[in-house]
Order: structure tokens, then C-alpha cells, then sequence
């Protein structure tokens, strides 16, 4: 396989699991549910509606 196909394997794997978390959250942020999040290295709870904000 080569480096090129690798390449695009990776930029399509990266953009599934983004898709996949945002749906995740915003099924909890229907819910009112919390999300844990890393901020300055420690993991932090925060809503999931704001989460949402974050990810952009």
C-alpha cells in the first residue's frame, strides 16, 4: 500500500470519528446530559451544549 493511500485512509478515518463524536453529543446535549472533556491536561465535565460550542 502506499504512502498516498495511507495518507487518505487517515484523513478519512479522522473525519468518521469527528462525525461520530459530534453526533454523540449532540444526543447527550438533547438530553442535558455532560460531557467529559481534556482542558490543560485534566479532565474536566462540562455540558454537552457547550461541548458543542467547543468542537465547532
Amino acid at each position: 500500500m502506499s504512502i498516498k493511500k495511507i495518507s487518505e485512509m487517515t484523513v478519512i478515518a479522522g473525519e468518521c470519528l469527528k462525525k461520530a463524536v459530534r453526533e454523540e453529543l449532540q444526543k447527550k446535549a438533547l438530553l442535558g446530559q455532560y460531557a467529559i472533556i481534556n482542558r490543560d491536561g485534566k479532565a474536566c465535565r462540562i455540558p454537552a451544549a457547550e461541548a458543542l460550542k467547543v468542537t465547532g
